[in-house]
């Protein structure tokens, strides 16, 4: 059968099929022109548009869902890009790289906000700015653990005033996803039935959820682990499935339709029930999306992470009682994406591409020789090294 393109919808997707069937999502890691970095972009901004509701003083909205979409989506397309970067390394390697990709935009993050944001938070609300809470708020949370949320009362006059960034509290989780995925990965079993381990655990973990339940206290913390575990582990099992799983267009238009009808009916259900469908969809926009925003450089974490602090800053300044939510939104973002890029091309960029001391040669360990991944050719690599920096 004549190799075929499928129409150009909308100018904008492309799916190439061969003998009538499209093309699997391992293309994401061999191809050079996938659009992880720009779906990523988009759940970034959809976590701004959630935040503008309560930050921007327009009180309560179903459309604040969509800051738990962005959340899930980053979790999923996490599970699905790090399990590469964990059967391509060891450990050590592995871990090392998670780590400089997530502290030092965090650590640059607490720092402009203890320093630059709160000083003006200060200013605007008139309570003034104490340099010693700035430092407490810095080195209280520096572990990823948010414990401690205000600087003294630079808050104060803010339309929502509990806390200076509600954006942080998922990357603990995050980086403990990334702890828990090195170390299953590093188990021989579990890395040769990586499909059916995965499957286990995508079928286990919305279950154990759905029994647990909203627990109250600490016990929140479960909660959430084990929802955001479940996004993380689809990835993962989209990651096992990647030469086998093929992905259409109307499968995600349906994939997209069953996620939002959860989210309109119920959070909890949106929880349980959207992880297949959501990572489906994702899958399928970055392997088809053509664009080049995004191609080179990733604003999402420098977005994500910058987006509350921004929102607090614009809500104190009354902004919200002026404009409408999609121009306060609008706003947000335009705001919000200068800190991104200084934050990906001063902070995030320098720290994943330092040189380290080099540590004494030693084996793979954990790595089976029949498990060994095949070399890909250099440009490939970096494509695919560049896509797993979430």
């Amino acid at each position: 059968m004549r190799q075929t393109t499928l129409p150009d919808m909308l100018g904008r997707y492309r799916s190439v099929t061969v003998e009538g069937m499209p093309s699997p999502v391992d293309k994401l890691l061999t191809s050079r022109d996938n659009s992880l970095n720009a779906v990523r972009l988009c759940l970034a901004a959809a976590v701004i548009l959630a935040h503008s509701w309560p930050l921007g003083g327009y009180g309560a909205n179903a459309m604040e869902r969509l800051g738990a979409v962005g959340v899930d989506g980053f979790f999923a397309l996490s599970g699905f890009l790090i399990a590469g970067s964990r059967v391509r390394n060891d450990f050590r390697t592995y871990i090392t790289r998670r780590a400089r990709r997530i502290f030092p935009g965090f650590w640059g993050c607490l720092l402009v906000t203890g320093f630059v944001f709160a000083p003006l938070g200060g200013i605007i609300g008139g309570h003034g700015w104490n340099p010693a809470h700035s430092l407490s708020y810095v080195l209280d949370n520096a572990t990823l653990w948010m414990t401690n949320p205000a600087i003294g009362g630079t808050l104060a006059g803010a339309p929502n005033p509990g806390m200076w960034n509600g954006s942080l509290w998922t990357l603990m989780y995050e980086f403990a996803a990334y702890l828990l995925c090195g170390a299953a990965l590093g188990i021989v079993w579990v890395r040769r039935h990586l499909v059916t381990s995965a499957a286990i655990a995508t079928v286990a973990l919305p279950v154990l959820s759905w029994w647990v339940g909203d627990l109250p206290g600490t016990g929140h913390m479960l909660t959430s682990a084990l929802r955001l575990f479940s996004f993380f582990a689809v990835g993962v099992l989209a990651y096992a499935l990647r030469d086998r799983l093929h992905t259409t267009t109307p499968l995600t238009i349906a994939a997209v339709a069953c996620v939002t009808v959860l989210g309109i009916t119920d959070e909890s259900a949106l929880n349980l029930l959207s992880p297949i469908p959501l990572t489906y969809a994702l899958l399928h926009i970055g392997n088809t999306w053509k664009t080049s925003i995004a191609a080179k450089e990733d604003h999402s974490y420098g977005l994500y992470v910058y987006g509350w602090p921004v929102q607090q800053v614009l809500g104190m300044l009354g902004l919200g009682a002026l404009v409408p939510v999609p121009v306060f939104a609008a706003v947000s973002f335009a705001c919000t994406l200068p800190l991104a890029l200084a934050s990906w091309r001063l902070v995030e960029r320098p720290a994943m591409r330092a040189t380290l001391p080099s540590l004494p040669a030693r084996s793979t360990g954990d790595l089976h020789p029949a498990d060994m991944p095949v070399h890909l050719p250099e440009h490939i690599h970096q494509r695919a090294t560049f896509a797993a920096h979430r």
